[in-house]
């Protein structure tokens, strides 16, 4: 059976043997807006809670706008001048709107990026455009602890403006649930020392830490923690997409409003049921931009992870075009061996390294089932980097696991996944 999964900004292909019974998971997802223009307009101007945002920024000098990094392709080229037009008339002109990218600990935005978060025409309006730095402790605020006690760090540039925005995409999240709502301010605009204890390796290792979960996810309620103790925006835009990036839905206001909202919708959009776990799944990173480093196509692993057979086999196609992630990933990779084999310290309250919560998701899919990665574009350098086979083809990861004996005596009961984290998949 031919199967396509997203790869880069395009699709790979590949036969899965004739005597397997596959199963192509496909959400049945929900209409794209007619108009997506005026949908951001009727939430701006009718929100969940409050009044519209151009009397809220009525008396106030200036605003900030924290919007995602590159990792998320959220449509702000579509909001931003819609919400730059309504600060005007509410007395911000765009000279006084400072748009945050919210980089967590992720690498700044290069120019080419900012243009493509950003858009040209609020660049061309004359915002502010700046990128949280979050190892720069002077350029945070010191904001309490949480009852966890995790020091509470957040970017100065929220903390002084008079208006305070956040817009964000609800997808599936693998630690936090979802991602958007409370996940702008902390990790996107946290410091270091509270993104360490965001993703302490006590917090991840809890059941509920997962995608979907949102009742009892210790993750999701430290976001929420942190996003309090810092001062909740006075607006909230979150997006739903379509698989094929389209938006379906469009949220704004009061941000727990927005969120559960945002949730529900992305829910019943995105959910698929098995019968019962998949002897092998084979599974994307989503495509571009989340597919850039192997570090972020984690995410499609752990996603494949929920619905495999304990032994079984994930099969994950990604682009890696940048390579395996920060320095720090890298290191910790380059030194972990076999991650099915490595163990976080469960009684930490914090992170010890930056980026050691990926290899706790790793290791946590890695134990469960053997992974091959599928990256035809990688340079031997990189096979040699990414701590899981690394094959041309998923033909050829169809034969690895089949050396491994991970498909059995029987028939084989293969799930796809082609747009991997991207689908809700639980077996029934």
């Amino acid at each position: 059976m031919n199967v396509a999964l997203r790869y880069g900004k395009e699709w790979l292909t590949g036969d899965l043997p004739g005597d397997w019974q596959v199963e192509v998971l496909a959400p049945k997802g929900a209409p794209a807006v007619a108009d997506p223009a005026a949908a951001v307009a009727a939430a701006l101007d009718n929100p969940l809670g409050g009044e519209p945002i151009a009397e809220r920024a009525r008396g106030k000098a200036s605003a900030v706008i924290v919007v995602s990094d590159i990792t998320r392709p959220v449509p702000n080229s579509l909001v931003l001048p819609l919400l730059l037009e309504r600060l005007q008339a509410g007395g911000i002109a765009p000279s006084s709107v400072t748009i945050l990218v919210a980089t967590g600990l992720h690498r700044p935005p290069t120019t080419g990026e900012v243009l493509e978060i950003v858009g040209s025409e609020a660049l061309a309006a004359g915002v502010n455009v700046e990128a949280h730095h979050a190892k720069e402790r002077s350029e945070h605020v010191h904001r309490g602890q949480t009852a966890h006690g995790v020091p509470v760090w957040i970017d100065r540039r929220y903390i002084d403006a008079d208006l305070r925005i956040t817009l964000g995409l609800v997808e599936p999240h693998l630690m936090a649930g979802f991602s958007g709502g409370p996940k702008s301010l902390c990790p996107g605009i946290a410091g270091e020392e509270t993104i360490l204890g965001f993703h302490g390796p006590r917090l991840l290792a809890h059941p509920r830490a997962m995608a979907d979960a949102t009742e009892g996810n210790p993750v999701l309620e430290e976001s929420w923690a942190i996003a309090t103790a810092a001062g909740l925006p006075d607006l909230c835009i979150n997006f739903v997409l379509s698989l094929e990036r389209e938006v379906v839905g469009v949220h704004a206001g009061e941000i727990a409003a927005v969120h559960e909202a945002a949730i529900a919708q992305a829910r019943a959009s995105l959910g698929v049921t098995l019968d019962a776990p998949a002897d092998i799944v084979v599974t994307s990173a989503g495509g571009y931009p989340l597919d850039l480093t192997f570090y972020q196509g984690t995410k499609g692993i752990v996603a494949a992870s929920d619905i495999v057979r304990p032994g079984g086999g994930i099969i994950v196609v990604e682009r890696n075009a940048e390579g395996v992630g920060s320095p720090e990933i890298c290191d910790l990779l380059a030194t972990c061996g076999d991650p099915a084999l490595w163990q976080p310290d469960l009684e930490a309250d914090a992170a010890s390294i930056v980026d050691e919560w990926q290899l706790q998701e790793l290791a946590k899919a890695a134990y469960k089932a053997r992974i091959v990665n599928v990256c035809p574009d990688a340079p031997p350098s990189l096979r040699g980097a990414i701590p899981v086979p690394t094959v041309d083809s998923i033909e050829d990861a169809v034969a690895f696991l089949a050396k491994e004996d991970i498909p059995g005596d029987g028939p084989v009961r293969a799930a796809v996944m082609p747009d991997g984290p991207y689908t809700l998949a639980e077996v029934k």
